[in-house]
C-alpha cells in the first residue's frame, strides 16, 4: 500500500515537470515567432518606404533617383515610380483608353453636316500656244536644177510675202527661155506658138512680171529666183517635222494631270539648215515651209473624267506667265486621245495672234467653270487622304469613328461626296487635327 502510494507521487512529480519543462520550450518559442515577424514587418516598412521614394524618367526608366528632380538624359521631370501589385482605378477620365485609337478617337471639336447644293465646278489645266496646221504654206520646188544663191541662214527665220528664198539654176527653165525668144525672133507672128511658151514657162513657176523681163531684154534668166507666198516663219521641211505638227506633247505632273511641254519653237531649235548652196534638187521637192502665226492654238490636254462635262464654245479665261491680264475665250475643238497609257481629251482654243503678243512654245494657264448638279458637299478639310481611300471622322455616341466614303469632283475648298457619308452625319470640321504622326487608322464602314 505505501509503495503504490508513493508511486502514485512519483508519477505527478514527473508529470508536473514535464509540463513545466512544455511551458518553456513553448514560451521560447513564441518569443522567437514574435522576434522573427518584428524583423520581417520591420524589413517590409524600409523596403516600402525605399520604393515610395524612387523618381524616374517616363522616357529613361533606368534613371532611378531618391528625391524629385530632372532627367539628365533629355531634362524632363522625374516622376514618382510606382510598386509592382498597385491597383490602377480607372476613372471616367481614363474611359477611352479602354478602346484602341483605330477604332474611335474622342476629342471635343467643331462637327459639321454635308451640305446638299450645286457648286461652280472650276477646272484648272495647263497648255501651250502652238501653231495653226492650217496656216503652214509649202515652198515646193517646180523644177530640178543648182541651188544658186540661198537667203535663209536659219531655221523659224522671219520672213515675209514676195520675199526671195533662193536663185536655183536649172538647164530645163534656161532650154524653155530660149524657145520662147526664138519664136518672139523668128516667128512672132505665130501667136498661138508662143502663148504655148510662155505657158509652159508658168508651169514651171515663172511669174507673169518674169516673163515680161525676159521678152523685154531678149535675154534669159540663169538664175531663177523662188518667193514666199505668205507671211511667216520659214523653216526645212526637216527642221521641225510639221507633219508632226502642233509642236507639243503630253506630260503628267506630281498630282497626276496631264500638262503639255513644247518639243520644238523658235527659240528652242538651234538645229543648223541642212540645205546649202551648191545642191541639187529635183522638180516637186519641198525644200521650205512657212508657218503664219497670225492665229495660233491654245491646246490644253484634259483628263476624260473632266472632259466629259466640256462642250463646244464653252468658255474658257485663259492667262499668261508673263501677264497678269485674264483673258476670255471659247473652245472649237475637243478630241479623245490617248497616248503613253494615259486616256485624256485634247482641248484647242483658236487664238487671233494678228500683233504677235502670243508665241509658239509659251505656256498658258487655263480655267473653265462648270457648274454641277445638286449633291452633297463637305469641306476639304474634314476630309483625309490615306492615298487608297478618303476618310472622315463621323461622331456617333460621343466618339469620332473614322468612315470612308466615295469622291467626286472638288471645287475650290468643297469635295463632293458619290456615297458613304448621308446628310444627317456629323463629321468632325478638321480632320487632321485627330490625327498624330503616330496613328494607323482603319475605317471600318
Amino acid at each position: 500500500m505505501k509503495n503504490n502510494l508513493k508511486n502514485s507521487v512519483m508519477i505527478l512529480e514527473h508529470k508536473q515537470n514535464l509540463i513545466a519543462t512544455m511551458k518553456s520550450i513553448v514560451h521560447g518559442r513564441w518569443s522567437i515567432i514574435m522576434l522573427v515577424l518584428f524583423i520581417q514587418i520591420g524589413c517590409s516598412n524600409k523596403d516600402d518606404h525605399s520604393h515610395s521614394q524612387e523618381y524616374t524618367c517616363p522616357m529613361h526608366p533606368t534613371v532611378l533617383q531618391d528625391k524629385p528632380g530632372t532627367c539628365p538624359v533629355c531634362g524632363m521631370d522625374l516622376v514618382l515610380k510606382g510598386n509592382a501589385g498597385d491597383e490602377i482605378k480607372i476613372t471616367s477620365e481614363l474611359n477611352y483608353l479602354l478602346k484602341p485609337t483605330n477604332v474611335s478617337v474622342v476629342g471635343s471639336i467643331k462637327v459639321i453636316t454635308p451640305i446638299s447644293k450645286s457648286m461652280t465646278n472650276t477646272i484648272e489645266t495647263n497648255g501651250i500656244i502652238t501653231y495653226d496646221t492650217k496656216r503652214v504654206t509649202s515652198v515646193p520646188i517646180r523644177i530640178g536644177g543648182r541651188i544658186e544663191r540661198l537667203m535663209i541662214k536659219y531655221n523659224f527665220q522671219p520672213i515675209r510675202k514676195g520675199e526671195k528664198i533662193l536663185e536655183i539654176y536649172s538647164p530645163e527653165l534656161l532650154t524653155a527661155q530660149r524657145d520662147l525668144l526664138y519664136l518672139l525672133k523668128s516667128d512672132s507672128e505665130n501667136i498661138q506658138l508662143i502663148e504655148s511658151a510662155k505657158e509652159k514657162l508658168k508651169l514651171f513657176g515663172v511669174t507673169d512680171q518674169q516673163i515680161a523681163q525676159i521678152t523685154s531684154s531678149k535675154k534669159e534668166i540663169y538664175s531663177f529666183p523662188v518667193y514666199s507666198s505668205v507671211d511667216g516663219y520659214i523653216t526645212e521641211e526637216s527642221g521641225l517635222g510639221v507633219s508632226s505638227l502642233p509642236a507639243s506633247s503630253p506630260s503628267t505632273d506630281m498630282n497626276g494631270i496631264s500638262s503639255m511641254r513644247a518639243t520644238a519653237s523658235p527659240n528652242s531649235i538651234t538645229r543648223e539648215l541642212q540645205t546649202r548652196a551648191g545642191m541639187y534638187v529635183s522638180a516637186g521637192q519641198t525644200l521650205f515651209k512657212v508657218i503664219n502665226t497670225e492665229q495660233v492654238w491654245a491646246e490644253f490636254n484634259i483628263r476624260q473624267r473632266e472632259a466629259n462635262k466640256i462642250k463646244l464654245n464653252d468658255s474658257i479665261w485663259l492667262s499668261f506667265d508673263q501677264s497678269q491680264k485674264e483673258i476670255q475665250s471659247t473652245i472649237g475643238f475637243i478630241q479623245p486621245f490617248y497616248q503613253e497609257g494615259a486616256n485624256f481629251a485634247k482641248v484647242r482654243v483658236y487664238l487671233p495672234n494678228l500683233k504677235h503678243e502670243y508665241q509658239i512654245g509659251e505656256l498658258v494657264n487655263g480655267k473653265l467653270k462648270k457648274e454641277s448638279e445638286k449633291s452633297l458637299w463637305i469641306p476639304s478639310r474634314a476630309s483625309l487622304d490615306l492615298g487608297t481611300q478618303k476618310i472622315v471622322f463621323i461622331k456617333r455616341n460621343g466618339a469620332f469613328r473614322p468612315k470612308s466614303f466615295s469622291a467626286g469632283q472638288t471645287s475650290g475648298d468643297w469635295i463632293e461626296i458619290v456615297s458613304g457619308i448621308d446628310v444627317q452625319d456629323s463629321i468632325a470640321y478638321d480632320a487632321q487635327f485627330l490625327v498624330d504622326s503616330e496613328s494607323f487608322i482603319k475605317a471600318r464602314n
